[in-house]
């Protein structure tokens, strides 16, 4: 069986820059889950930011399906060294999507309660969190371990994002204990839904996240292109100007709907000027040159050569919350 672990409905907002009230995807549930099965998945989930209400939308709607499961994906951070994370969570309830709000805070505590479930969760594109805070490879590693699934495979992502990835699985401990492999499109846009999915052995929901729990899946599908990465992001800015003038959700209060429409035509020129397709290309140079300097000290530390690693421990790697 085929699914997307890694999409995301208009549900999902966008935290930076609050004033605006944007989200980083307009696709209504509906939309997204047909699209899906059109792409060939064989079951559909949600992944919206912190929240299960595209997941509960659909279903309000359309009743509960067999190919169908909730899921969120949880921004959660490490507080020892303040590197934030992003972890999909797969088949869980209202009550444990609480639960999850309450723990994220603290990556361990996240990661113990989701252990104690059984519910299957994934680490998901450590390959875009490279940029930013500091973190040592010892701690990442450690971070990577206490999650039973690795997202190898995230269609929003550059080759070498996902590369670092396998990276960091593969110098984990091999083993029955290995982590298994995810993958998703991360689709904020309907055009790469199903481009990237997770594979098992299964045959109804229930045993593909059965497979998901016991780690026996493999994450197929492609990576980004900076082509297809800027028309998302120009197809997002748009969808949020046409929001702002319809307000066809209601995602914004009378009030908020001034402020935010005073703040984006004074960013209209930035929009204009190319902003967006500058700061794509920004961030994927800095994604490329910190995923080359991880796989270099992974590489370095698989060979145990002594002169090669730094002075009292002092290596680290780039490390903040992903995109």
């Amino acid at each position: 069986m085929r699914v997307d672990l890694h999409v995301h409905t208009r549900h999902s907002r966008l935290r930076k820059i609050p004033v605006l009230r944007a989200r980083d995807c307009y696709s209504p549930p509906l939309d997204v889950y047909r699209k899906a099965k059109s792409r060939g998945m064989d079951l559909v989930t949600f992944t919206d930011h912190d929240t299960i209400d595209g997941c509960v939308e659909l279903l309000s709607r359309e009743g509960s399906w067999d190919d169908f499961f909730i899921s969120e994906e949880v921004s959660t951070r490490d507080p020892r060294c303040g590197c934030g994370f992003h972890v999909g969570v797969f088949g869980i309830n209202e009550r444990q999507h609480l639960e999850i709000q309450r723990l994220r805070p603290d990556i361990r505590d996240l990661a113990a309660y989701l252990a104690a479930e059984a519910i299957p969760a994934s680490l998901n594109h450590v390959g875009s969190s490279l940029v930013g805070k500091r973190m040592k490879v010892d701690s990442l590693l450690e971070v990577v371990a206490s999650f039973p699934l690795l997202e190898t495979r995230n269609g929003a992502q550059i080759r070498v994002s996902n590369q670092v990835a396998e990276a960091l699985l593969n110098a984990l401990p091999g083993g029955d204990q290995r982590a298994g492999c995810t993958g998703g499109s991360d689709a904020h846009t309907t055009h790469r839904i199903g481009r990237t999915w997770t594979s098992a052995r299964a045959h109804s929901r229930e045993s593909f996240l059965a497979a998901l729990r016991a780690r026996q899946v493999m994450s197929e599908g492609t990576s980004a292109s900076f082509p297809a990465l800027l028309r998302d992001v120009y197809q997002i800015v748009g969808r949020y100007y046409l929001d702002l003038v319809r307000n066809d959700y209601h995602h914004f209060s009378t009030r908020e709907r001034r402020t935010s429409a005073a703040c984006a035509l004074a960013s209209l020129p930035l929009h204009l000027v190319a902003l967006p397709a500058t700061g794509t290309l920004y961030r994927l140079l800095r994604v490329r040159l910190a995923a080359r300097n991880l796989t270099r000290v992974l590489a370095g530390t698989s060979r145990e050569c002594p002169e090669e690693q730094p002075a009292q421990g002092e290596e680290a790697v780039s490390l903040s919350a992903g995109a």
